[in-house]
């Protein structure tokens, strides 16, 4: 039991008071400052964050706005040539593969190239703009010289996508056309659809509007961006338009931005993780394009200004808990002084010397308990004077109850001689009850122990059961049922025969027909439930109520300690309550004429386990 009080001791119970109070002035400065801080810095962070978020989001969202328009422009020129009759004339001319390789009329050539030199008529974003005819010839505003003649599209890469578009206007991602001559490593992005006879639908060509780079640094030139961030242009295919800065991103960790399924076909605003590294990735979404605009800004950047706010924060916090913990230092000792000094003089009372006195300081509290302590001491050294002489006169009551010991073996040898006459003059039943009232008063007076084995219990009530069975004869039956395992356990001493006998006086001794008193015990869990109750004439619910409040008060009344069993009844309980506590006492219920019950619950004591 010792070792198991131990381990529940709270760790901090053996630091002094004084260490006590620094240790609570310290974390009730510390705990403050620090969500201050924690809270300021997140706020401070999320603020700067949702702010770059709401600026970039605009940005995007203006970016692509301004590419719809470029774009919607392209589409227009794209359009023009198949509702110009004339143009649909000179390539219905030329559609024919018969005429591969063949060289169209100067005519011709020279109507085309008005027309397309129309077309890119103050647009210096456009490279060239190609109409392909039938044939394979090139119509071109690029000149002749830095251009194929001839270019069979079908054996490009792009012309599956503007096949698959069946006439509709389609944008290329950036790509290196074969048909430039000069071309020196460029890449254009370029706006291309089929051109197809209006009546018939069957096709005579097809356009291609070729854009330089150009196109998206002008959109983006007045846009400032995060220092360190980047900027791309995609389709949802993931295809690469433009980029713009690289955010700290390597080739690698760009191609990975760029195809990730993370990102959406709509405008969002997301963190993103990329090979370790946090991102905040705005993207804007054209369905008319079906272009992406995708700004990603490394949030360690901008973080830079709260780390500061944060250092700043920390440093201020840092002096006020060392300030907090001086000052808790000092008040800690002003306020502990006087308490370690009563500490002394009460060890040195603890030791024997009763002649002890504290300087009261204050009128507060502690000022209280000095005062308190000197009467305290006083009234200790009176008291230790008068125990003394009361010790003295109980050495002499001692010799007195040892000599009143002669009294029950007396008892008991004259009842010993009247059990041996009756059993000489053969009257059993004088013999059997002798013999049953000596077991009884051994029981009951030969040991001092608290607490008895339930089998004990349960034999000396045996002996009172015999004894009243002689009085009573078949009026009377008792019916014991008790496991053999629950034999060992401890009960308190003289619990059964005021029950009992309670049942016999006030329930069925008085009834002609007798009654029956059952005796039983059952294990609950960890406690043990033992009841007696009998089949006599039972008690109102008032009687109930009233006996119920009796057991429950704290003082005997007067009529309880004029009748015998009111007062054996709430002597038990009240042997319960302080045995094990509150929660533990004798119940009674019963209804009239169905009997009355009894019932004590007491926990159990597992072998090993006694009263200190």
């Amino acid at each position: 039991m010792k070792s198991l009080r131990t381990l529940q001791i709270h760790p901090f119970s053996h630091w002094s008071l004084r260490s006590k109070t620094l240790l609570i002035f310290m974390l009730l400065i510390a705990i403050p400052l620090s969500l201050q801080g924690i809270i300021t810095y997140y706020d401070f962070s999320m603020s700067v964050e949702r702010r770059t978020a709401d600026y970039s989001a605009q940005l995007v969202g203006q970016i692509n706005r301004n590419l719809d328009r470029t774009f919607m422009e392209m589409q227009r020129l794209s359009l023009m040539p198949t509702y110009d009759p004339g143009v649909l004339g000179i390539l219905r001319k030329y559609s024919g593969p018969a005429l591969a390789n063949q060289r169209p009329a100067v005519e011709d050539l020279e109507k085309m190239q008005l027309y397309i030199a129309g077309m890119t008529y103050n647009r210096p974003e456009i490279r060239g703009i190609q109409l392909f005819a039938g044939s394979g010839y090139t119509f071109s505003n690029v000149d002749a010289s830095a251009i194929r003649s001839f270019t069979d599209v079908k054996r490009e890469a792009w012309y599956e996508r503007v096949k698959q578009a069946d006439g509709a206007w389609v944008v290329i991602p950036k790509h290196r056309p074969s048909y430039y001559l000069d071309n020196g490593g460029q890449d254009y992005v370029s706006v291309a659809r089929l051109i197809r006879e209006p009546n018939t639908n069957e096709g005579l060509g097809l356009v291609k509007i070729d854009l330089k780079e150009d196109v998206f640094r002008q959109i983006v030139s007045n846009v400032k961006f995060e220092e360190k961030g980047g900027l791309l242009v995609v389709n949802s295919r993931g295809e690469l338009f433009f980029q713009q800065g690289s955010g700290g991103l390597t080739p690698e960790m760009m191609d990975e931005l760029r195809r990730t399924t993370e990102l959406p076909q709509a405008s969002n605003v997301r963190h993103m993780n990329i090979q370790g590294k946090t991102y905040l990735a705005i993207v804007d979404y054209s369905d008319y394009s079906d272009l992406k605009v995708i700004s990603f800004i490394p949030v360690e950047s901008l973080l830079k200004e709260t780390k500061d706010l944060r250092n700043f924060t920390f440093g201020i916090g840092l002096i006020c808990l060392i300030s907090a913990g001086a000052l808790a230092t000092f008040f800690s000792y002003r306020l502990s002084r006087p308490l370690a000094a009563l500490k002394n003089k009460m060890l040195r009372v603890e030791q024997g010397s009763f002649k002890q006195s504290v300087k009261v300081e204050s009128q507060d509290e502690i000022g209280q308990l000095s005062r308190s302590f000197n009467r305290m001491v006083e009234e200790i050294d009176r008291l230790v004077h008068e125990v003394f002489v009361i010790g003295l006169r109980e050495k002499e009551a001692e010799l007195a109850a040892l000599q009143s010991q002669i009294n029950p073996h007396f008892i008991y040898n004259t009842l010993e001689s009247i059990n041996m006459l009756a059993l000489k003059r053969q009257n059993d039943e004088v013999s059997d009850m002798v013999s049953a009232l000596g077991r009884l008063l051994r029981y009951t007076v030969g040991r001092n122990a608290r607490l008895v084995r339930l089998r004990e219990e349960l034999e000396s009530t045996a002996s009172y059961v015999k004894i009243q069975q002689l009085r009573y004869g078949e009026r009377l039956k008792v019916m014991i049922d008790v496991e053999e395992s629950l034999l060992g356990y401890e009960v308190p001493k003289l619990l059964f025969q005021p029950l009992v006998e309670n049942a016999i006086y006030h329930g069925i001794g008085d009834r002609e027909e007798g009654g029956t008193i059952w005796i039983e015990a059952v294990r609950f869990e960890a406690e043990l439930l033992l009841t007696v109750r009998d089949d006599g004439k039972g008690m109102s619910e008032d009687e109930l109520q009233q006996l119920r409040q009796s057991l429950a008060a704290p003082q005997f009344s007067a009529a309880e300690t004029a009748g015998e069993h009111g007062l054996a009844l709430k002597n038990i309980n009240q042997r319960l309550v302080l045995m094990y506590g509150e929660r533990y006492g004798l119940h009674v219920d019963g209804s009239p004429g169905e009997g009355t019950a009894f019932t004590i619950t007491i926990p159990i004591r597992e072998e090993g386990e006694r009263d200190d």
